[in-house]
């Protein structure tokens, strides 16, 4: 029985100084605006499969152009090929099925926000996940992970060998979780799966 992990990301509405600030400026939130995941088969260390997907803001519907210059994604991207958000979760946890899900960072609590304004259940059943930016910290820190090393740069500071599209696109970020991911594993790294 083949073994496998949801390694994902996001991408959400931001603004030059928004991280820095928590996004607490008035009007400010934290929509999501991309998904990219790959499904990891954590007995091979390979990608098996991959989805991504554009959601269309409604609080903020025009990206700001500090967005676009960190992602890549622009108003006409989204407005060709972004879908609402509850139409991209359940693409999502459909892609999901039964494995676990997990990201380098909090991005679960902003998927919980987004299903909170669009009224959806927020329950464990559907969506949970597993913060693996602790066991990168843990593992990778004689390799050069610390602190401020975000999800797209993770493969880059380890030196572990990926095709790169570009660092703060969801599906980048994701498969830069996996490289770093096989990296550790294949040094020795106790694997958390």
């Amino acid at each position: 029985m083949t073994r496998t992990v949801v390694f994902y990301d996001t991408e959400f509405t931001t603004w030059e100084g928004a991280m820095h600030g928590g996004w607490s400026e008035p009007g400010q939130y934290r929509e999501l605006v991309q998904i990219g995941a790959i499904r990891f088969d954590i007995d091979r260390l390979q990608e098996v499969d991959e989805f991504q997907i554009l959601v269309k803001p409604v609080k903020n519907p025009v990206l700001s152009d500090f967005f676009t210059k960190l992602t890549g994604i622009s108003n006409d991207d989204v407005a060709r090929e972004g879908v609402p958000f509850p139409d991209a979760y359940h693409a999502f946890i459909a892609f999901v099925q039964s494995d676990p899900t997990s990201a380098y960072g909090q991005d679960d609590s902003v998927v919980r926000e987004n299903l909170g304004w669009v009224g959806m259940p927020d329950t464990e059943e559907d969506f949970s996940s597993f913060n693996i930016g602790p066991w990168f910290m843990d593992k990778g820190a004689d390799f050069g992970i610390r602190p401020g090393v975000n999800s797209g740069k993770l493969a880059a500071v380890l030196g572990a060998p990926m095709d790169s599209i570009q660092e703060h696109n969801a599906l980048h970020d994701a498969r830069s979780i996996a490289a770093a991911y096989r990296f550790l594993v294949q040094h020795g790294a106790l694997a958390p799966f």
